[in-house]
């Protein structure tokens, strides 16, 4: 089996790479340092598609699959997916194309994107990030027998600073209950409802909040500014690597509105951050109510703010779900796991060939 795996997953494409003989990548320049440690017979081919519809793009991805000649070509983002369909067309022996569906919406049939990526019945299987981007899928049409739920991964990393050497960082006190998230906060992630159940919270004497990410929501903003929280908020702004920071939470919130699988979600969870997350998306499928944390209706800000107030109330709670969330994500997202699931989907393309 010959595969070409477009602006995959770093982590994924070492799994596959170490049980499949033949592989080629092809991702960004500069993230090429990203691939690092694969086997020699992997080739890394510098790619970037710049639009939907890049002539360059198409006619250099055209000739790699004329000179590879691959059984499968996996295409991860939608950029990299339109250039496989159109760089495909009338070719004697085109390779199977694999998608990876990333985004909780339902595609339209009047989107002309649309119809080049995910609508198109060129495709033969869509890999989805969760349940709730499958059933999107299958709400435009797309037949279920064509949707493959792959949760994405994440690799357990060493944690390089202590949580008191994070605290002091943060100027957080070492007795603090800290709660927060990591993300691009844009409207779509519902930060501002974290703010709001926060002010809702203010009597609580040892919790402070902490903010990770750059800012691009206006209502965030003006929040922010309010004198609501006391001196216990902290907007740190974008952190490189912010995922190894999660065990700075006590709680790891994510409020969204609309989510597919969150990756920051799965990072607090391997770090060991107990998740408080809204019912969108798949994250409701990770988390488990109860289990591996709480998960309140989205846009719910007294929901919210409740949930904190019963974690914070019940430390000993905090660490059950925290450590039954870690166990849960090393369980279904790890790179290993997420390359089994997908090798089966590249083993079932192929039966009919063999």
């Amino acid at each position: 089996m010959k595969l070409l795996l477009v602006n995959a997953l770093p982590d994924l494409v070492r799994s596959i790479a170490h049980r499949v003989d033949h592989v080629t990548v092809l991702a960004s320049p500069h993230r090429q340092s990203e691939y690092e440690g694969l086997p020699s017979s992997c080739r890394v081919i510098p790619f970037v598609p710049r639009a939907k519809v890049d002539p360059a793009a198409i006619l250099t991805l055209r000739r790699i699959i004329r000179d590879v000649q691959p059984d499968i070509l996996h295409a991860f983002p939608p950029r990299s997916l339109a250039a496989a369909v159109l760089a495909t067309i009338a070719l004697p022996r085109p390779p199977r194309l694999v998608s990876y569906r990333g985004i909780a919406h339902t595609p339209s049939w009047l989107a002309p994107s649309d119809l080049l990526t995910f609508l198109c019945p060129k495709i033969a299987i869509h890999c989805c990030e969760s349940n709730a981007c499958a059933d999107h899928l299958v709400e435009a049409g797309v037949p279920r027998s064509k949707c493959e739920t792959i949760y994405n991964c994440v690799r357990h990393q060493p944690q390089p600073f202590s949580r008191q050497q994070l605290l002091e960082r943060f100027n957080i006190p070492s007795n603090a209950f800290v709660v927060g998230t990591t993300a691009t906060i844009r409207p779509v992630k519902g930060t501002d409802i974290l703010l709001e159940a926060a002010a809702r919270c203010v009597d609580l004497p040892d919790i402070y909040w902490l903010l990770i990410g750059p800012v691009h929501d206006a209502r965030v903003e003006k929040l922010v500014r309010a004198p609501l929280y006391g001196d216990r908020l902290r907007m740190a702004g974008p952190i490189s690597n912010a995922g190894v920071l999660a065990n700075a939470f006590d709680l790891f919130v994510m409020p969204s509105r609309q989510e597919a699988l969150c990756k920051a979600l799965l990072e607090a969870m391997s770090q060991g951050a107990c998740p408080v997350v809204s019912d969108a998306g798949g994250m409701k499928e990770l988390v488990r109510d109860g289990v591996d944390g709480i998960v309140v209706p989205r846009e719910n800000v007294q929901a919210l703010a409740d949930a904190i107030r019963l974690l914070h109330a019940d430390r000993d709670r905090v660490q059950r779900y925290a450590s039954s969330a870690r166990q849960r994500v090393e369980e279904m997202c790890s790179p290993e796991i997420m390359a089994d699931r997908v090798l089966r989907v590249y083993s079932r393309l192929m039966g009919p060939q063999s």
